[in-house]
């Protein structure tokens, strides 16, 4: 705690910025807002989801896979797939690696012309799954 922080704590101020405050949801969906890649964030693709059963949030995030510029001309579904396992477990492992609360993930990556590849890790595991053209294969964190 700051040293600003800590007289604010002793004389009552509000809750800074970089604090926790409010639901547990909205804790999540701040956390994810200040973690992930802001060429995600501001994209008018980027959406989140987030539903709790039983204690545990299911947070599901679309992600505009050209929103920082990129360019995927020329790649076929393969790359596609490796390109979705890879910034999948980026996000997945750096990004957002430790939610406040504890997260399921879906990541639903778009990109040009309506492809979607979904990503999903389940709290606590090292394996996940990608889904691709209707296609689901077990992957690795």
């Amino acid at each position: 705690m700051g040293f600003f922080s800590f007289l604010s704590s002793l004389f009552g101020g509000s809750k800074g910025a970089g604090e926790t405050g409010g639901s547990p949801s909205e804790q999540l969906g701040s956390y994810l807002g200040k973690n992930l890649p802001q060429s995600y964030v501001q994209s008018k693709k980027y959406a989140v989801s987030i539903q709790e059963t039983g204690g545990v949030y299911d947070a599901k995030i679309t992600l505009d896979m050209l929103a920082d510029g990129s360019d995927y001309n020329g790649y076929g579904d393969d790359n596609y797939r490796e390109l979705a396992e890879l910034e999948g477990g980026y996000i997945l492992t750096e990004c957002i690696a430790n939610p406040p609360v504890t997260t399921n993930f879906t990541l639903e990556l778009v990109f040009s012309g309506g492809r979607v590849i979904t990503v999903e890790k389940r709290a606590g595991q090292t394996v996940g799954f990608l889904t691709a053209q209707g296609l689901r294969q077990q992957i690795a964190f």
